[in-house]
């Protein structure tokens, strides 16, 4: 029981086909219009009530049995009007097959008007406090003494609180930051601890590729911890010797806004946030782990259902589950997300807002075709903000780090099963401040999927990739019009575009490589007219890393950093601005690799390097030419790292560079941008970029399209402006040159 209490997506037609939404009413038949049904759900209404505006529904699934009931009988569309206040749910919102509507007829849960519907996974808590000792205040909690409640995420009017951890917190949930450090779990003090079990460990990994999580099962005899968990990265790893904090212990309860648990006894302990008044506060424990689920398969697919307007929030915090490994990428993941689909066609979010759920926020698993995720915001969610993975078993030859096949025995072309996300739209999203907890996270993670669409989204203040795609199957994708910066906050050796193709071919004998390599990425991934932003080491901006393939990249404005290529093939780059401290990186080709570096404009502001080879022989690319380099140190170079190879020498100047026949007609001037200063890097029309045949294109069409959020954004822009100023300070037009 659930208890009360746009602009245009612009789509490469090769990609996804036109997607399926709601048709407005002036385009509905006279027959629809006319069979139309309207209900209502209030937070004081009754499920007694026949469902009108003035009678509504006091439940979502009451008004879900209703409309199951309706379409019996009724052939037009039906929408439910959700009016505003706080529905605490007991249970997810369940669609199956037998709910679907279809496209001239589909079923719509909405927000009715202006009005702000909450869906939280909390729920309130009726408490009497009492002092307890040193500023901490005690509750009885019935329901958790008799094992009916239990849970590690409680909000105070409406803010997270932390649990009783050491170091407290910092004001930033940052892994790498004053929040963590080294003593956290030093003998000195565990001795500390009567009874540590139920504690928490969390902690970057020992190579910051994401975060490990462990329970405490136990102390032994030797006063060290018992461990449970640390399988959230799909690769051997130990947690970072510095990067970590403790948390669930009570004898670390000592700062304002921290709380405890105690579940035998059940009595709950807090430390009142300052300015709050501890007798009046709303006090909200979360309980579920998602919220709204549709539920279907392959051969009865939940269809043409759309949730729009609506608030999610107070999921539980999922860092602590067993997670799956997901092929040769880095990640392991936990299937769950605030709004979960499987097994759905022509479906929608639009509109909602994902505010402080727990784990993922949308989660769109195996099989599903044109889902929509669409004019959302996504803010300080425990994992990432969408998320779409396909089935393990739908690979052929799936290759995993335990389980590394060199001579892969089917060489079929693409995946042995349709139960995989496909044809589906991510667009006009903005997302900002996620990776609470988990730190293997993104903005956008796609895996094990085909043809997605990621457009004009705005990603920034993540502690990894803003977009993610973590293997090479199946290709197709669309990555454009995105604004993506301030990641790479927490983790390192990453960018704000990533990518894996980790697939066949990937560690494949090496005369099977280059045949191997398009039977899962077989359809071209396109990465055009985003903007990147990042000013640090070990971020490239566009990361093509570890056997990446099939990509073209073009019309991308790189900041503070360029774009990698590794292990991979048929990689076309051209007509990409990249502007920062750190050149293209190309590590470790295969031979014949086919790639082409063309017509882009590379301005390196700190160093003269034009290119950074790493175990990399220049000779296995098809083409560098009529590129435009620039920097303000001196003669370009080409620098390659550990060990040359001949005829090459490790550091060589453009010239040595121009008589191995590379970059033959590519040059070294001035780009002459137009007013760089201010985000503009279009050239002027006497730049020598344009003699190349380089083509500008537009600067002012990155990212979210929703007013409201673009003010959201470059607010995000105005915090985040060292890039903008160090690049200013460095590119500025002055009267001495």
């Amino acid at each position: 029981m659930i208890r009360v209490g746009l602009s245009a997506v612009i789509l490469a037609s090769f990609c996804v086909p036109s997607f399926a939404l709601p048709a407005p009413a002036f385009l509905l038949s006279q027959e629809s219009r006319e069979a139309q049904v309207e209900l209502y759900v209030a937070p004081d209404g009754r499920d007694t009530n026949p469902g009108t505006k003035g009678r509504p529904f006091a439940t979502l699934t009451h008004a879900r049995d209703a409309v199951r009931r309706m379409k019996k009988t009724s052939k037009g569309p039906v929408t439910v009007y959700i009016r505003g206040g706080t529905y605490y749910l007991d249970e997810p919102l369940v669609f199956t097959a037998e709910d679907s509507g279809s496209r001239q007829a589909p079923v719509r849960f909405v927000a009715y008007k202006n009005e702000k519907p909450v869906l939280s996974g909390g729920v309130k808590l009726d408490l009497a406090w009492r002092p307890y000792r040193g500023g901490v205040f005690q509750a009885n909690v019935p329901a958790v003494r008799k094992g009916k409640l239990t849970f590690t995420q409680l909000f105070v009017n409406g803010r997270r609180r932390y649990l009783a951890r050491y170091p407290n917190f910092a004001g930033d949930y940052r892994y790498n930051g004053p929040g963590c450090n080294s003593d956290a779990i030093s003998p000195e003090r565990i001795k500390r601890w009567k009874n540590p079990v139920g504690g928490f460990i969390h902690g970057l990994s020992s190579h910051r590729w994401g975060s490990l999580h462990y329970r405490i099962t136990g102390v032994d005899e030797n006063g060290k911890l018992k461990l449970e968990g640390g399988d959230q990265i799909n690769r051997s790893s130990s947690l970072h010797k510095q990067y970590r904090f403790i948390e669930n212990i009570f004898e670390e309860m000592d700062a304002p806004g921290e709380w405890y648990l105690d579940s035998n006894k059940g009595v709950l302990y807090l430390i009142p946030p300052k300015g709050a008044d501890i007798a009046k506060a709303r006090v909200e424990a979360v309980v579920l782990k998602q919220l709204i689920e549709f539920r279907g398969s392959i051969r009865q697919p939940v269809r043409n259902i759309h949730l729009r307007g609506l608030t999610l929030t107070q999921t539980a915090r999922t860092v602590l589950e067993k997670y799956e490994p997901l092929l040769r990428g880095d990640w392991s993941i936990v299937r769950a997300g605030a709004v979960f689909f499987e097994g759905a066609e022509n479906c929608s979010v639009t509109d909602c807002f994902f505010d402080s759920v727990g784990g993922n926020g949308v989660f769109i698993s195996n099989y599903n075709r044109r889902i929509k995720v669409s004019g959302c915001k996504f803010t300080e969610a425990g994992d990432s903000a969408i998320c779409l993975v396909g089935d393990f078993n739908a690979v052929r030859s799936a290759s995993t780090w335990q389980n590394q096949i060199a001579d892969p025995p089917d060489k079929t072309v693409g995946p042995r099963s349709l139960n995989y996300p496909a044809l589906s739209v991510i667009h006009n999203n903005l997302i900002y401040n996620i990776g609470i907890f988990g730190k293997q996270t993104a903005g956008v993670f796609i895996s094990m999927a085909a043809e997605i669409t990621v457009s004009h989204n705005t990603i920034y203040r993540v502690p990894r990739a803003g977009i993610c795609i973590n293997d090479g199957t199946w290709g197709g994708h669309l990555i454009e019009y995105n604004d993506v910066f301030n990641t790479v906050r927490e983790t390192g050796d990453h960018g704000p575009f990533n990518s894996w193709g980790r697939d066949r071919h990937w560690g494949s004998r090496s005369d099977l490589t280059r045949t191997l390599c398009q039977l899962d990425n077989f359809k071209t991934t396109i990465i055009r007219h985003n903007r990147f932003a990042h000013w640090g080491s070990h971020s490239w901006g566009i990361d093509l890393d570890d056997g990446s393939s099939n990509y073209h990249l073009y019309n991308n404005l790189c900041l503070g950093m360029s774009f990698k290529l590794r292990e991979g093939f048929f990689r076309l780059v051209e007509n990409n601005v990249c502007v920062g401290p750190i050149p293209p990186g190309l590590h470790v080709w295969y031979q014949g690799c086919d790639d082409v570096i063309r017509r882009n404009i590379i301005v390196n502001t700190e160093h003269t390097d034009i290119y950074e080879f790493i175990r990399c022989n220049p000779t296995y690319a098809r083409q560098f030419d009529y590129n435009l380099f620039y920097n303000y140190k001196g003669e370009p170079t080409v620098r390659l790292r550990a060990g040359a190879l001949s005829p090459f020498k490790e550091l060589m100047s453009f010239a040595e560079w121009q008589a191995q026949g590379f970059d033959v007609d590519s040059l070294f001037a001035d780009p002459l941008f137009i007013d760089p200063a201010n985000g503009d890097y279009r050239v002027q029309p006497n730049s020598p970029a344009l003699k190349l045949g380089f083509k500008n294109f537009p600067m002012d069409n990155f990212g979210v399209l929703k007013p409201e959020f673009r003010t959201e954004a470059e607010e995000g822009h105005r915090r985040f402006d060292q890039t903008r100023t160090q690049l200013k300070q460095v590119i500025q037009p002055s009267d001495d040159r």
